[in-house]
């Protein structure tokens, strides 16, 4: 059902998109057509408190159909470790997440834009003391929007704050909250 939901929802914006090509909506006009890639990092970080160490790379691919419509598809790697030693308990345990998304977003104004994704992830759990099945496999359907700040006629950076539908903290989800907010940047290729 989230398929059909996201292909409709695809459908609708490129619809859209055909009718309102607004001056001071989309991309710069160079843009429409062109191939953008990204390149993401889920900043490493080590923490002292709980003994935990993370790391993500997340690869995209995107096509701009029109001055505000693009879609594309995203990788992702994340690998995490943590490790808890007290007086009761001693365990580690190490994961690595492997995911792909499909996603749309739509420019309305400015800069800014609305984006919805679908993402398989697969997570791959070992260590002692891991209460998880080995490996497991989650899907997560994101909606929200964000903000493009233009720094040439082919490349730009990006914030967006995302809301995870599918999220459900029992479910053992790698996500520990319903929100994702992210920072990259995107170069369009050149012809």
């Amino acid at each position: 059902m989230k398929k059909v939901l996201l292909i409709l929802v695809i459908a609708f914006l490129a619809l859209v998109s055909l009718k309102v090509e607004a001056q001071n909506a989309g991309a710069p006009e160079v843009m429409k057509g062109k191939v953008l890639w990204c390149g993401g990092i889920g900043f490493p970080y080590y923490s002292f408190k709980n003994n935990s160490f993370y790391f993500g790379l997340f690869p995209q691919v995107g096509y701009r159909l029109t001055r505000s419509l693009e879609v594309g598809t995203r990788l992702g790697y994340q690998y995490q470790h943590q490790k808890v030693n007290n007086i009761f308990y001693s365990a580690s345990a190490t994961a690595h997440y492997f995911s792909g998304a499909l996603y749309a977003n739509y420019e309305f104004f400015r800069g800014l834009y609305v984006h919805v994704e679908d993402e398989e992830m697969r997570a791959l759990y070992r260590g002692n003391g891991v209460i998880l099945p080995p490996s497991s496999w989650y899907n997560n359907f994101f909606v929200g929007g964000g903000y493009r700040y233009y720094f040439s006629e082919t490349g730009f950076v990006f914030f967006n704050l995302l809301y995870n539908l599918s999220w459900d903290k029992m479910s053992g989800n790698p996500y520990t909250s319903p929100l994702r907010f992210s920072v990259g940047f995107y170069k369009g290729l050149k012809e």
